[in-house]
């Protein structure tokens, strides 16, 4: 009888993990019934190749061998033992290589294979230089052969994927397989198999019902501010040196020395008499005596450190404040953290041995000593209290909630947490509370809890930033690591450290950390925001509010008959996903300043129908004249109200407990409503690399295994390569100037070329293997060098083949450069490079084209499959499989230029960038060639056109036609609207015939009024097919800004919308006269003047940061409520009695204006906010503006004198800007200002005398 095949989806990959074990793939899956599965394949060898000379055969492959053996038969470099006992298979093959343009000559290859991956990486030491990250020059020479190392960069995982054309998110069926004898996996089924014995089922899509948790932790803060899980003496040390540096009147008072004790003893509840944070020693016996003791000590230090000690420690305080000032978020987790992989070796650069003079210093000297800044002095003083005072004890973990979701349902089966001592279960029904009363056992339980329940998939948001590096240290401070780590699905997981990765992203380098949980997928849903999509802010009730959220179709306030108390209100909406029974949802005004309902009020969901929702409470009536939008909201418990009721009782522990779970239940909710996990999914089966690598890793290796997997199909090798020279430098993508100007009733169509630069690679056949010679040339044209393989007489041999024709690509090339030896160094145009590429015969194509043409191919299948598709199921996949080929072909070209790309070529990219420069000239060109002074016929009868183009940014042109009727009448509205949009349609078409396939220049939209401010940034109203249809679109403006008052939007925005609506300038600048009227004459509420930002709880220059300063402020005339770390600060502009105060001086608290009633700084928000951009608007337009005629013609002169005494074209545009903004602001700004500076001066404007009574 013969045994059943097994058939289920991967989840999870590992492989052994140490050098010198035997090589195993250990597979984990789950098939539809939720069996789980493990799979050990032992017999899969990893291997990797060495390039040798061509006349070599089998003894000479073996002498080679053989002198490798001896040459590094070494205590220090052990090569020996593993050329000896790790070869498992050894031959000689033929293969093509991926670089150079060769006429598809094969080359001889030594193929290795071995028992485990030692060899491997010995081998590569010959060849690699792990910390320069190069290729050595020589390399291993025989015979005067050179020898190179090939295909050493793909883990040996992913060739097991390219080998048996495996999905590792996909389904796989096994017939061949053997009982595990021994049980070493927590799984329904253990298997041995053969890795040939593995068969990939890529037609089988079934769903399978991943159990997912989703989890959070909450934490204790001794100071009310971040959680920190292991302490120092950092936060006392920045508190003492920040108290000195605002008090010199308390040390002239009582001394440096005295004072300095005092605010120790008050950190240590030894006294209460100075503003001091608290700080807990571990030591419960930790007495007044002690510290007398110690603070001797300290008074007696005299540290003796070098100039590099010094330097790393004002280095590693500057990382403690924070060197970038910005507004971080608010989330308790710190989440505000926007991805490529940086491996350990590009961050710990070697650095050189240099001997620092060493100083000896006495510290209290150092720290009274004022030139000195006091961030040094912090440094010193943290020394010196963490050598001599007790250690501190750490924040601790109080909750860790978990919710479990079956994948494709909404609801979850279990809301759970775990807490830290008595806790009140306040919804029975729907969660469970575990209490615990220590740490230790609150760690442990969440351990238990997770082998208990079995999750597939593990998620959270920002887990690997807070959550599992501080439980893991609080495991450290429980001496409970090893229990606490047993999570996977592998019996008694030895391992006691956590996974790191550096990822950097746009705002900077990150560490992830996570726990290594064999068979579960870890995804932590706050690090995929910040790589796919672009926010305002990151902060999980922001996320949430933004994805589960739908505009209000109508609403209606009801009374209850039985309760006329009782009020609630039906919101009709389309879509209601996420919203869930005693939810909560805030409501946004959709105008230019997007204000929330009553302040950001939540109401409660206490019904759910078919169209809607109804809420607690009644919505205003004055909202249905406004566009509204509902969001879910997270419940009104603050990270100070966490900090406050964990100190409680058992009641308020249960509040925190039921919010805990509640953001678990969030985050399943993002997790949902963009599907994360279908698009891991397709993902992982395009690039052929376990979701895991999606998650935990960048760009760089999903596009290798691509790659790697389509070469191996071509019998071709990858070389290991160097790394990229940080100088090598290539043009990107062009702009066309932008003729900025506001066209009101003149359309703007735009073009543009899908996907140009994938398109540009297959049409000129740019490949790193087609790639004939390069020659490179200064500005005078001189020959620098070539490159390319050439003959005996110096011909290249490659170069004009029979049967092939050949492309040459020129670009430009540059260098940094100084003008002076300090000076900076810049981008310097140095000449140009032209590369060569061989066009292959029969329609043949190089690697880098056939690879696009075949995703090009495959989305476009894709996607005409999706049009045909009924099952939403099916047609959500469909969707993501679509996104994912166009992600994967758009990355290709990036990661040739990327110099950490395992296939970095530069010329490779940068001849993808120069043609796609070249066609966007050509669209340009052949629109305003074609269509200059064209008769064309059109549905209004016979138009001249005399096209020319607007604005270019990469793929995109835009332009207009400039109608006008046979007569010569310019044609303007709606016809020139209706006619515009079939000629650019016509356009692309003409355009598109002249050009290589697969190039096709497309129509794309039409924007009629179009407002272009410069470069990346307009705003205006887009059409698309129907010419009576559009919504406004922007790029770049104001209205996208977060840190301008509300009132800023709604001038910029009002004035936008009069243009973009009724096309009439003269009406925008009345409504201009009316907001700034009303601005001087204080007719403007208060919040519409409200900024605020982020307290954090560290800053390097705490007295330059402005609402830093107001927090001190607001501490010192209450300290029962001064603001803590993760406090949002609103504050608005006053008028002070100095000239030139400090900024931190010219903001208060709203509450604080009104109570005292200060004077509000309304012109600051004139001159310092509202007037940059619409000064940029209003000059475009100044020789339209009636009140500017008079002055026309002679400053039309001034600019025609200007541009003769600047021959550098952008300063005078940049000057002769200045001046068109001064126009500007006489016109429209100046009587404002000067109103509104007589009111700060109490004085009476002349005029006000000829007023009528």
């Amino acid at each position: 009888m013969s045994k059943p095949s097994h058939c289920f989806r991967c989840i999870d990959f590992q492989v052994s993990t140490y050098k010198d074990e035997d090589f195993v793939i250990r597979m984990y899956g789950i098939d539809e019934k939720r069996n789980t599965y493990c799979v050990h394949m032992n017999d899969f060898k990893p291997f990797f190749y060495i390039k040798v000379g061509n006349s070599w055969n089998d003894s000479t492959m073996r002498q080679f061998i053989d002198y490798l053996k001896e040459e590094y038969k070494t205590e220090n470099f052990p090569l020996y033992k593993s050329l000896c006992e790790d070869i498992y298979e050894m031959k000689l093959i033929k293969r093509k290589t991926l670089y150079d343009f060769d006429n598809n000559k094969e080359h001889a290859f030594i193929y290795i294979s071995c028992y485990n991956v030692t060899l491997l990486y010995k081998i590569k030491a010959l060849y690699y230089d792990r910390e320069r990250q190069k290729v050595f020059k020589t390399g291993v020479v025989y015979n005067n052969t050179k020898t190179e190392l090939y295909e050493t960069m793909i883990p040996p995982m992913l060739r097991f994927f390219h080998i048996q054309n495996i999905s590792p998110s996909g389904w796989v069926r096994i017939n061949k397989y053997k009982k595990s004898p021994v049980k070493t996996a927590k799984t329904t089924y253990e298997l041995d198999a053969s890795y040939k014995d593995i068969i990939s089922e890529p037609e089988k899509e079934t769903i399978v019902p991943y159990k997912i948790c989703s989890f959070d932790i909450e934490a204790s803060s001794s100071h009310g501010d971040f959680p920190n899980a292991k302490k120092d003496y950092k936060k006392v040390a920045y508190d003492i040196i920040e108290y000195m540096e605002n008090h010199r009147d308390d040390i002239e008072e009582y001394g440096y020395i005295p004072l300095m004790k005092q605010l120790l003893r008050c950190a240590f509840s030894f006294s209460h008499d100075l503003d001091m944070d608290k700080c807990f020693v571990k030591e419960q016996s930790y007495d007044e005596n002690m510290f007398e003791i110690q603070f001797s000590n300290l008074l007696a230090y005299e540290p003796e450190l070098g100039e590099d000690e010094i330097k790393n420690m004002e280095n590693s305080m500057n990382t403690y404040f924070g060197v970038v000032e910005e507004e971080l978020g608010d989330e308790v987790k710190r989440s505000d953290v926007d991805v490529e992989e940086i491996h350990e070796d590009e961050i710990l650069k070697p650095k050189s041995k240099s001997k620092s003079k060493m100083k000896q210093v006495h510290i209290m000297d150092t720290l009274q000593e004022k030139s000195i800044e006091p961030k040094v002095k912090t440094s010193y003083l943290l020394i010196a209290l963490n050598k001599f005072f007790p250690c501190l004890e750490g924040d601790y973990v109080t909750f860790i909630g978990s919710t479990f979701v079956t994948y494709g349902q909404e609801d979850s089966y279990l809301n759970h947490c775990i807490c830290l001592n008595e806790t009140t279960n306040i919804d029975k029904k729907n969660q469970v509370i575990e209490c615990y009363d220590n740490e230790k056992d609150v760690l442990l339980a969440w351990t238990n809890l997770i082998q208990k329940e079995d999750p597939d998939i593990i998620i959270g948001y920002n887990i690997f930033g807070f959550d599992y590096p501080f439980m893991y240290d609080r495991a450290h401070e429980n001496n409970c690591v090893g229990e606490f780590l047993q999570f996977s699905r592998i019996m008694e997981e030895d391992e006691e450290v956590l996974g790191e990765t550096k990822i950097i992203l746009a705002s900077g380098a990150y560490e992830l950390k996570y726990p290594i949980m064999q068979g579960r997928l870890q995804i932590d849903v706050f690090t995929y925001m910040r790589k796919e999509f672009i926010l305002p802010s990151y902060k999980l009730d922001y996320v949430s509010s933004y994805l589960i959220s739908d505009k209000v179709k109508s609403f209606c306030n009801y009374v209850e008959e039985e309760d006329e108390t009782a009020e609630t209100c039906k919101v009709e909406t389309k879509n209601m996903k996420g919203i869930t029974l005693n939810c909560f949802v805030h409501f946004e005004i959709i105008n230019h300043s997007n204000d929330l309902y009553e302040n950001g009020k939540k109401f409660k969901v206490i019904e759910i129908e078919n169209d809607g929702f109804i809420i607690e409470g009644h919505l205003s009536n004055d909202l249905e004249n406004e566009t509204i939008q509902w969001g879910v909201a997270k419940d009104d418990v603050t990270p100070q109200d966490i900090f406050r009721m964990t100190n409680e009782g058992p009641n308020e522990k249960g509040i925190i407990a039921k919010y805990c779970i509640q953001d678990c239940n969030l985050v399943h909710q993002i997790f949902q409503k963009i599907d994360i996990m279908t698009t891991y999914i397709e993902m992982s089966k395009i690039c052929s690399v376990p979701i895991s690598f999606l998650m935990m890793r960048g760009q760089g290796i999903k596009l290798t295994s691509y790659i790697a997997k389509k070469c191996r199909e071509k019998d071709t090798l990858m070389p290991l390569i160097s790394k990229g020279n940080q100088w090598d430098m290539y043009e990107g993508a062009i702009v066309l100037e932008p003729k900025t100007n506001l066209y009101l009733d003149n359309p703007v169509a735009c073009v543009d070329y899908s996907s140009l630069y994938p398109s540009s690679i297959i049409s000129e056949n740019i490949s790193h293997d087609s790639k004939v010679w390069t020659k490179t040339y200064n500005l005078d044209h001189t020959l620098l060098y070539q490159k390319g393989e050439r003959n005996k007489s110096g011909q290249f041999i490659y170069d004009n083949l029979p049967g092939y024709k050949y492309v040459d690509i020129q670009y430009d090339t540059f260098a940094f450069k100084r003008t002076t030896a300090t000076a900076a160094a810049k981008k310097v145009l140095t000449g140009y490079k032209i590369c060569r590429y061989a066009q292959f015969p029969n329609g043949e194509q190089a690697i880098m084209p056939s690879i696009l043409q075949e995703l090009l191919a495959a989305r476009s299948a894709t996607k005409k499959q999706m049009k045909k598709e009924i099952d939403p199921f099916m047609q959500n996949i469909l969707d993501k499989r679509q996104l994912s080929i166009k992600v994967t072909a758009n990355s290709l070209y990036g990661q040739t230029g990327a110099k950490t790309s395992t296939f970095y070529e530069m010329d490779v990219a940068a001849s993808t960038t120069a043609t796609g420069r070249k066609l966007l000239h050509y669209a340009r060109d052949i629109i305003e060639n074609v269509y200059n002074n064209l008769k064309v016929e059109t549905s209004y009868g016979v138009m001249i056109t005399n096209a020319e183009y607007i604005y270019g940014d990469t793929d995109s042109v835009f332009f207009t036609f400039n109608l006008k009727d046979e007569t010569g009448v310019p044609v303007r509205g709606q016809k020139a609207l209706e006619v515009t949009i079939d000629l650019a349609k016509e356009a692309g078409e003409i355009a598109t015939k002249f050009l290589k396939k697969p190039h096709d220049l497309e129509y794309e939209k039409t924007f009629m009024p179009f407002c272009l401010l410069s470069k990346k940034r307009y705003v205006g109203m887009l059409y698309e097919e129907d010419p009576h249809k559009c919504k406004r679109k922007s790029m770049g403006i104001v209205l996208k800004r977060r840190d301008n008052a509300p009132i800023v939007k709604d001038v910029y925005g009002g004035i936008i919308d009069i243009l973009m609506k009724q096309q009439n300038i003269q009406q925008s600048i009345h409504f201009l006269d009316k907001m700034l009227n009303d601005i001087v004459n204080q007719n403007i509420p208060i919040h519409k003047l409200i900024i605020s930002k982020s307290l954090r709880s560290f800053y390097k220059n705490p007295k330059q940061i402005a609402h830093k300063v107001l927090a001190d402020r607001m501490g010192i005339r209450d300290p029962g409520n001064k603001p803590s770390p993760g406090d949002r600060i609103p504050y608005v502009y006053i008028l002070t009695s100095k000239k030139k105060d400090l900024q931190g001086n010219k903001i208060e608290h709203p509450d604080y204006i009104q109570e005292k009633k200060l004077k509000i700084d309304y012109g600051f928000y004139i001159t310092n906010q509202i007037m940059k951009p619409v000064l940029q608007i209003y000059s475009l337009v100044l020789n339209d503006m009636p009140q500017f005629q008079k002055r026309k013609k002679m400053f039309q002169r001034k600019l025609i004198r200007l541009q003769e005494e600047m021959e550098d074209h952008e300063k005078y545009q940049k000057k002769a800007q200045q001046w068109k903004d001064k126009e500007v602001e006489s016109i429209l700004f100046q009587k404002y200002l000067i109103i509104n500076k007589n009111r700060e001066n109490n004085n009476t404007m002349i005029t006000s005398f000829f007023q009528s009574s």
